[in-house]
């Protein structure tokens, strides 16, 4: 339950109007300030992009949240499976804490388990978000993913890894290679 009146909506990003795509810029900059982005350490790293965006809504038709979704073929422990990524949450920071960007993950894992029957989902965020997923279903992946960073395979560092189950249970161990960056 949001403490705000809200929806979520689920599409091809590829397809999004270029005011839903000024909308999404706007949300990342109040989220993200301009001056921020340079001193980030991630910035360094080859990161793949969405192909779905999850769009929360308010009841004024304003952009209060967004979670970015894409699935890849990849690799469980040398066996081929298919991952439903999640990245690039983001809520507006005068409606944080409303249970906004927990109404698009429900609608993003809702999209991966039913309609693209990814077999797991998989996210990578920072220590102080491990609880926050958790209470959504997510588990700690304390094995090792495998990435592409400037076409070699590497071993992922920068952030914590995340499973879930969807279609299958997302594993907490092993070697996970996503075969492209990460997301």
């Amino acid at each position: 339950m949001t403490g705000l009146d809200a929806t979520a909506s689920i599409g091809p990003v590829s397809v999004w109007t270029d005011e839903q795509t000024r909308e999404l810029r706007k949300l990342t900059d109040a989220v993200y300030p301009p001056e921020e982005p340079d001193s980030w350490p991630g910035a360094v790293l080859d990161w793949s992009g969405p192909e779905m965006g999850v769009r929360v809504v308010d009841s004024d038709g304003w952009l209060v949240s967004y979670v970015g979704v894409l699935v890849r073929d990849s690799l469980h422990d040398e066996q081929p499976v298919r991952i439903g990524g999640i990245g690039g949450v983001k809520t507006h920071p005068d409606v944080r804490g409303m249970g906004l960007a927990a109404l698009g993950m429900d609608k993003a894992t809702e999209w991966l388990r039913d309609d693209a029957r990814a077999d797991f989902g998989l996210l990578v965020c920072q220590d102080e978000l491990l609880d926050y997923y958790g209470r959504m279903g997510w588990k700690v992946f304390e094995g090792t993913l495998l990435t592409e960073q400037r076409g070699e395979s590497r071993v992922f560092t920068f952030n914590r890894v995340m499973t879930r189950d969807l279609v299958a249970p997302g594993p907490t161990e092993g070697v996970i290679d996503i075969q492209g960056p990460a997301w």
